[in-house]
């Protein structure tokens, strides 16, 4: 085999998960991800990249391993029903063929594991990261919890994986649906529930049986910036994933917590997504043999999104990435204004939209919410290298 730097999946077909042009979650900001990365890939000549463009629809069986059966057949029903219809309470409507759709993104996630199993180098998913789908029921536009799916059939192979959510909306439907599992870590970042939807994620909730002390909740005030996550980021997940020695690291990697997403209100930069993906690579790279799978996520705004999601996965791909200032492809910015009716951006990384500066919390909310975490785990945490 030659060698091979990483992979990803990308099939047009995730274009299918689609709740309508007017609904705030499209994979049709993940496909403009896609394009741009794979740009940057053929400018540099990078033919040892490991690709699928067909992903199948996973079966029941797979899909069983998480979710109910009886959720299943809710959702393809409602997957073969004329009209308007909802598989929650209302913020996730259900589509023709959104069994379908679903699941397939779900087999992507199956792809991206078992594929840096085999190659022992970083995957990507951005179609994925669908968090909030809880075992019977629909949530916050996610169906079927892809990660969940593929972290529950790792766990039965024996891995332990190392989970880290930075997604602005609290990954609830990973954290409370494998609360007592002892395979997996999960430390999820989000914007305090007590602003933002799901309303759950906080600092005394840390599992339970096996998995008590495993799930680590680090919510971020409104305003919260690249100096709030930053500092809390490199002193809470080196010394937790180093601890807990897992076979396999995967990030949901969120968008929506960019400066200026209109479903949140946090105020982070491409700075603190860089510096995140080179952190939880070189942890990968220390601790389980760069087996890392970077996934999709929330992200609202596309102009972020896709350059967001494009940079993490040349991140994961091994490709250096672009400096701030260098335009970004011409013929990807004809496409992006031609599928979004609106000038695409122009470099890499812009000045930050107008309005969304970053609201730093009290100097000693960090040093609060990590005591809180240290007394609920039981363990210190080293302060930041940078204070």
């Amino acid at each position: 085999m030659p060698n091979v730097s990483g992979g990803y999946v990308w099939d047009e077909r995730f274009l299918q998960y689609d709740f309508g042009r007017s609904h705030p979650f499209t994979q049709r900001s993940r496909r403009s991800a896609v394009r741009l990365l794979e740009a940057v890939l053929a400018s540099e000549g990078r033919p040892s990249i490991e690709h699928t463009a067909e992903v199948p629809v996973a079966t029941d069986e797979y899909l069983e391993s998480f979710h109910q059966p009886e959720y299943l057949e809710f959702v393809r029903r409602a997957g073969r029903r004329d009209g308007p219809g909802y598989l929650d309470r209302g913020d996730t409507p259900s589509f023709p063929g959104c069994f379908e759709a679903s699941a397939r993104i779900a087999a992507g996630a199956s792809w991206a594991f078992e594929t840096t199993h085999r190659l022992n180098r970083p995957t990507f998913h951005p179609a994925g990261g669908l968090h909030h789908a809880h075992p019977a029921r629909a949530s916050g536009f996610c169906v079927f919890n892809d990660l969940a799916l593929a972290m529950v059939a790792a766990s039965r192979s024996g891995q332990k994986i190392a989970y880290i959510d930075i997604d602005a909306h609290h990954g609830d439907g990973v954290m409370y649906g494998l609360y007592d599992s002892g395979s997996v870590l999960d430390i999820d970042f989000h914007q305090d529930g007590r602003t933002l939807f799901p309303g759950t994620g906080f600092p005394s909730e840390i599992g339970e049986g096996e998995g008590s002390g495993l799930k680590v909740n680090v919510p971020i005030p409104p305003g919260g910036g690249d100096e709030t996550l930053l500092p809390l980021f490199r002193r809470l997940v080196p010394p937790l994933v180093r601890s807990f020695r897992p076979d396999l690291l995967v990030l949901q990697h969120g968008a929506d917590g960019h400066a200026g997403d209109p479903l949140a209100r946090l105020a982070y930069t491409s700075k603190s997504y860089d510096e995140i993906d080179r952190v939880v690579l070189d942890l990968g790279k220390e601790l389980c043999q760069s087996r890392v799978v970077f996934a999709g996520g929330g992200g609202y705004r596309p102009e972020s999104v896709v350059r967001v999601f494009a940079r993490a996965g040349l991140a994961a791909l091994g490709v250096e990435l672009p400096l701030g200032e260098h335009p970004l492809p011409g013929g990807w910015r004809r496409e992006f204004e031609a599928e979004w009716g609106r000038p695409a951006p122009s470099t890499w990384i812009d000045p930050e939209p107008a309005g969304a500066l970053s609201r730093p919390p009290p100097s000693d909310y960090s040093d609060e919410l990590v005591r809180e975490l240290e007394r609920s785990l039981g363990q210190p945490f080293p302060r930041d290298r940078d204070d």
